[in-house]
């Protein structure tokens, strides 16, 4: 069976399964069951450690680390072929277009074509992944990461298409959380736009900031402040279109009010099916591009660690732990550096 032909009959038979077993994330496991299958995914995330530490005084609070040295590796991509010469590279190789899909990945990889509210996208699991069924939503388009309103790039996304997508993608995977990491908030892959999303892990469903106090809004139309965090978070609750209409209009007038050059803003954001599955959470995370770090040059600080889970992967980081020196105080520091104040 050639490549093709696998394509479609796996998209064909997880149509069936969105449409009749179980919705999106019922797809979205089968597709990560085959493509453990076809040795795509190199990581089982047995090998994964998640240590949770709560603070010294508010015992509501906690911060936690990810221990993942398998996710050291995975700038290696799953073991990519050089491009035969027969065949062209598009797009300088980019490892989210299907078209280099197919050469790069030996024909392991195969991704489930979606729509969304405003765009086209290709789901493909992460061959190391952070959480259960990690997945990349990767817009079918070569189109850049950076929204419009932050960028003057040809083709680039309105901001209101980014949420609109992000919202609703979490809306059909209500055991999901999604993000969004900007340019400089990072973003793997700054040259193709993309979400991810992955599977709540049962033995730590809810993230930190998930239970943090916020600010009650001033009206219903203002987002909501996270109180007692590392780092200045905002939150609109409720039904889908007014949670995305109410967040477009506060940050586009936010974003052209701001004081500081907008070439250095960026931003990561963060969305899940409330737990009724009835409404959408929505978190807004400015950034300053100049802040991705947490550890020096390294140690990027994005979608995850925005929610509160620090992973720890290289050899340095992983040396911190073992010495014992990390803490809730340590985690919070951490994710204080990339802070925009």
């Amino acid at each position: 069976m050639n490549y093709e032909t696998a394509w479609t009959n796996l998209n064909n038979k997880l149509r069936e399964i969105e449409r009749f077993h179980g919705g999106l994330s019922a797809a979205l496991s089968e597709l990560e069951i085959h493509q453990r299958e076809t040795g795509f995914i190199k990581d089982s995330l047995k090998g994964i450690e998640r240590v949770v530490f709560s603070h010294p005084k508010e015992k509501n609070y906690t911060l936690r680390a990810q221990i993942n040295p398998r996710r050291a590796k995975r700038h290696d991509g799953s073991n990519a072929l050089t491009l035969p010469k027969r065949h062209k590279f598009r797009n300088d190789g980019c490892f989210l277009c299907a078209e280099n899909i197919k050469w790069q990945q030996q024909q392991r990889q195969i991704g489930f074509e979606i729509t969304a509210s405003r765009g086209r996208y290709n789901a493909l699991m992460n061959p190391f992944p952070l959480l259960p069924n990690h997945v990349v939503f990767a817009s079918k388009d070569h189109i850049p990461q950076e929204f419009s309103l932050l960028s003057q790039k040809r083709g680039a996304k309105e901001l209101e298409e980014v949420l609109e997508d992000l919202c609703q993608l979490a809306h059909r995977l209500p055991n999901h959380i999604g993000f969004y990491n900007g340019v400089g908030a990072g973003a793997s892959i700054p040259g193709h736009f993309h979400f991810q999303f992955f599977h709540r892990a049962p033995e730590s469903p809810y993230f930190p900031i998930e239970e943090r106090n916020f600010t009650t809004a001033k009206s219903g139309d203002d987002p909501e402040f996270i109180l007692g965090y590392p780092i200045n978070i905002l939150r609109w609750q409720g039904e889908l279109g007014k949670v995305v209409s109410n967040a477009v209009c506060w940050i586009s007038n936010w974003i052209k009010s701001e004081i500081e050059p907008n070439e250095r803003l960026s931003t990561n954001f963060i969305a899940t099916a409330g737990r009724s599955h009835q409404e959408i959470t929505l978190y807004f995370v400015p950034r300053n591009k100049n802040k991705q770090f947490w550890n020096g040059n390294r140690g990027i600080v994005g979608g995850l660690e925005v929610l509160g889970e620090l992973v720890m992967a290289s050899e340095d980081e992983l040396a911190l732990v073992e010495s014992g020196m990390i803490d809730y105080h340590f985690i919070e520091k951490a994710l204080s550096t990339v802070s925009m104040n």
